[in-house]
């Protein structure tokens, strides 16, 4: 009697082709929103990914889909190269020069994901979630890396402080640094450090005043 084949190999290489095909999407995907191209067509994805336009349906639901888990796989990269903490023990001045430094570089990295998440989250939940999942994963760092000056505050000024730590190393601010100002990588870091430095610099400052004239005010 003949002994059946089996169909574990032939099944095995349409699985592999089938992941190779999901990945050649996801990277066509991932390459055009770092062209600044956010909304690349089925058919401009199919194209680049060199496989049919079906089989980007196949792989994926819906479009919609399809960016939300292009964005997972950008975090994912993002973590790998740019989480990195920093140690709230170091003096002052290496902690915000390290600080930027690593803030800019992400910064600089995740610029299209972030122009492209401006115009898409307003029709994707899922984008808009990751977003704003983001942004309270880098608010936390710079509460954790500031913390010690942070705490030096009165409780009534320590979110005055914060907020303005946040917004002097967000996004946008990078963004008007680099695209409407024009500044170079160097430039713009540079001008990163000297706002939290100022911003950390003049909110001690008007803590030590208050404190001077309370005490002088008791004496």
């Amino acid at each position: 009697m003949k002994r059946k084949r089996s169909t574990e190999p032939k099944l095995d290489g349409r699985k592999a082709r089938s992941q190779r095909s999901r990945e050649a999407v996801v990277q066509a995907v991932l390459a055009f929103v770092r062209e600044g191209i956010p909304r690349p067509s089925a058919t401009e994805i199919a194209r680049r990914a060199k496989v049919s336009r079906r089989v980007v349906f196949n792989q994926f639901k819906d479009m919609e889909r399809l960016r939300a888990i292009c964005l997972a796989r950008f975090a994912q990269e993002e973590n790998a190269k740019f989480w990195r903490p920093v140690s709230p023990a170091l003096a002052l001045p290496e902690r915000v020069d390290a600080f930027v430094r690593a803030r800019s570089a992400r910064l600089e990295f995740v610029t299209p994901f972030r122009r492209s998440s401006i115009l898409l989250a307003p029709r994707s939940p899922r984008i808009t979630e990751a977003v704003r999942t983001a942004a309270a994963r880098a608010h936390a760092e710079v509460k954790a890396v500031f913390g010690p000056e942070i705490r030096q505050l009165a409780p009534a000024r320590r979110g005055r402080l914060t907020t303005l730590l946040i917004a002097a190393c967000s996004w946008p601010l990078w963004d008007l640094l680099r695209q409407d100002l024009n500044l170079s990588q160097r430039r713009a870091r540079e001008a990163m450090t000297a706002m939290v430095a100022a911003v950390i610099e003049r909110e001690l400052k008007v803590q030590g005043d208050i404190a001077y004239r309370r005490g002088r005010h008791e004496a």
